[in-house]
């Protein structure tokens, strides 16, 4: 195919043309001329070892080097070698050609040639250089690595966070015992001692409020999926729990709630403690994120779903979509349904109200009978429905599953999403006991109001029981007395139900003292995450606008991103040239469009075009 068999052509007319041969391939050849340009007076035999020590085997004979040499016109003279004073090269090799025989992780290098082009790291490094500015103002006798780093070290150091769940490092310890390509994708390469630091260093300065307008850089949707993302967190402290769903347990952990825009990138992000359920928070967080986005339209899975919720919404001039739950209707039969559309597929979509008035229900309501299967009821705010059309709103609710459900399976699998970062805690007042002790005063107080009626209610059946005794009744005072013995027996019922009330409240004790996370860290790396996973979307984006045969991330990363290569740089042109050792013929094909797409995206790198080609299979 064309773009394997694409020749690295120099434009300089000292260098010669390098092709892709079988045993000979061009970065060989390459390698070879830089070697001779730095010493055209190297013996074939010694030029082989050089070879061998960058790495490059050679399979051919020393008769074949020294046909390349004539035809380069570096061959040797024969005797011995000597030196001569003010002996100069031919041309040194840096302006002939630079030859990177063996790169790990081509396709990172590639996706952070692309990112360079999108200035994507610019505005970072501008935020955090304010930040530490302003911390220096605030904090003057303070002092710490980070605020003396420049922007070059800002850089280098927030992209080796950036680009480290791409290179298979999830955890920073990795760094030191996992082979990485860090010396070739930034220029240094860094162990974990140095980024925990830096890490650190930025959670002093609260570097995650300044970072968290970088998500904002390309938002413009008017729509905001909210959902929750919680992880398990292990230590043998008291802390805060909370149903851990991934695990189907109670513990310690952290809840993040990222907002997400209708194109599906993450804009906001707030940590909470596990314990507090989604519904106590939302109000305040959609505030938050209403004025960072200017968005007021909220999609929200059925895990926030309320009246008074719908309220609250109302009241702040926010919308809100939601699900109502099956246990909540009647299907249609619940509704004074009018249809609205009928879809090809025999679903028939309606709109309307209760068909019970309720007068503090300002829900709007839209049903969806299939042809076959259950009834699904859609109910938004008044904004949504003034924002929306009823038949727009199962789609735009449906969305919510790639845009977050899968979005977060994701950022587990490539970008270290489910990683805790830091081991700080706070020591506050116990919530759990807080709430067992208003639970159980609410049941006293509902066991006390029954055992005071009770007794209103014994009192009112024994001046019934004395006025059919004064007037000599029979069979009635015979009932009266029956009905007297059954409420005493109530009354004695809730006065044990009382005292055991009384007693379970007082068994609780003296309130105590649980943990919480400190979620500093955790949000500047949940950040890093989510600007990632924006980054390879918008990459994504651009690179199926070039290709016939759509892919998924998940084949680009496999196939583009984890393969090795090498890299040869002339004075006009840069050339990756991507191994395909272990490929099947299929996923050959299919890498080779992606290649002849990535071509076609005009990729630049030092000012020159960058291009991409498979390496040839051996003979």
């Amino acid at each position: 195919m064309p773009c394997t068999q694409l020749p690295v052509i120099l434009d300089d007319h000292t260098s010669p043309d390098f092709y892709a041969g079988r045993k000979f391939g061009d970065v060989e050849q390459a390698l070879l001329w830089s070697l001779l340009h730095e010493d055209p007076a190297c013996p074939s035999r010694v030029l082989l070892d050089k070879a061998a020590q960058k790495d490059i085997v050679i399979a051919v004979s020393l008769r074949h080097i020294n046909h390349w040499r004539v035809q380069w016109g570096l061959n040797r003279h024969k005797g011995r070698p000597r030196q001569v004073d003010g002996y100069e090269p031919v041309a040194r090799g840096a302006e002939v050609v630079q030859v990177t025989p063996r790169l790990s992780f081509l396709g990172v290098h590639v996706f952070a040639r692309w990112l360079e082009q999108q200035d994507i790291f610019t505005p970072v490094v501008a935020h955090l250089t304010q930040v530490v500015q302003d911390h220096k103002q605030t904090h003057p006798d303070d002092d710490c690595a980070l605020l003396h780093h420049g922007e070059s070290t800002l850089l280098q150091r927030f992209q080796a966070l950036f680009f480290a769940p791409l290179l298979g490092i999830e955890r920073l310890s990795e760094f030191d015992s996992r082979e990485h390509a860090l010396a070739t994708l930034i220029g240094r390469s860094y162990q974990s001692s140095t980024l925990s630091q830096f890490l650190g260093q930025l959670e002093r300065v609260d570097a995650a409020r300044a970072l968290m307008p970088v998500l904002l850089q390309t938002h413009t949707a008017p729509i905001i999926y909210v959902d929750g993302h919680m992880m398990a967190y292990w230590s043998r402290r008291s802390m805060h729990k909370g149903k851990i769903t991934m695990l189907g347990r109670i513990m310690a952990g952290s809840q993040a709630v990222i907002a997400h825009d209708a194109a599906g990138r993450a804009v906001f992000v707030e940590y909470y403690p596990p314990d507090i359920h989604l519904s106590r928070l939302i109000v305040a967080y959609c505030q938050k994120v209403a004025e960072a986005t200017g968005s007021m339209v909220f999609v929200i899975d059925r895990a926030a779903n309320a009246v008074a919720l719908a309220s609250a919404f109302d009241e702040q001039g926010m919308g809100l979509l939601c699900m109502l739950d099956d246990n909540e209707h009647q299907g249609l039969q619940s509704f004074e349904a009018t249809e609205v559309e009928q879809l090809a597929d025999g679903t028939t979509v309606y709109s309307g109200p209760w068909k019970e008035c309720r007068k503090e229900d300002p829900r709007h309501f839209v049903i969806v009978q299939p042809a076959e299967g259950k009834v699904l009821v859609y109910w938004a705010t008044a904004k949504v429905a003034e924002a929306l059309e009823a038949s727009e709103w199962p789609r735009v609710y449906r969305e919510r599953n790639d845009i977050q459900e899968l979005s977060f399976k994701g950022m587990i699998d490539h970008g270290g999403l489910d990683i805790n970062y830091g081991r700080k805690i706070l020591i506050g007042p116990d919530r759990h006991h807080q709430r067992q002790e208003e639970e159980r005063a609410r049941s006293l107080e509902s066991a006390r109001q029954r055992a005071d009626k009770k007794a209103e209610m014994v009192e009112a059946q024994q001046s019934k029981v004395a006025e059919s005794a004064a007037q000599g009744h029979g069979k009635r005072l015979e009932q009266r007395r029956a009905r007297l013995a059954i409420l005493a027996q109530e009354l004695q019922d809730a006065k044990a139900t009382q005292a055991t009330r009384a007693a379970q409240a007082s068994s609780l004790g003296p309130a105590g003292q649980r943990a919480d996370r400190d979620f500093r860290k955790q949000t500047i790396m949940t950040i890093r995450t989510l600007l990632l996973e924006n980054m390879l979307r918008a990459f994504m984006a651009v690179l199926l606008a070039t290709l016939q045969t759509k892919v998924s991330l998940q084949q680009v990363l496999s196939l583009f991103f984890e393969r090795s290569g090498s890299r040869l740089e002339t004075p006009s042109r840069i050339v990756y040239r991507i191994d395909t050792e272990g490929l099947s013929s299929t996923n050959r094909r299919l890498l080779s469009e992606i290649v002849v797409g990535l071509c076609a995206m005009g990729l630049q790198e030092k000012g020159k075009p960058l291009y991409l080609c498979l390496k040839a299979r051996p003979p």
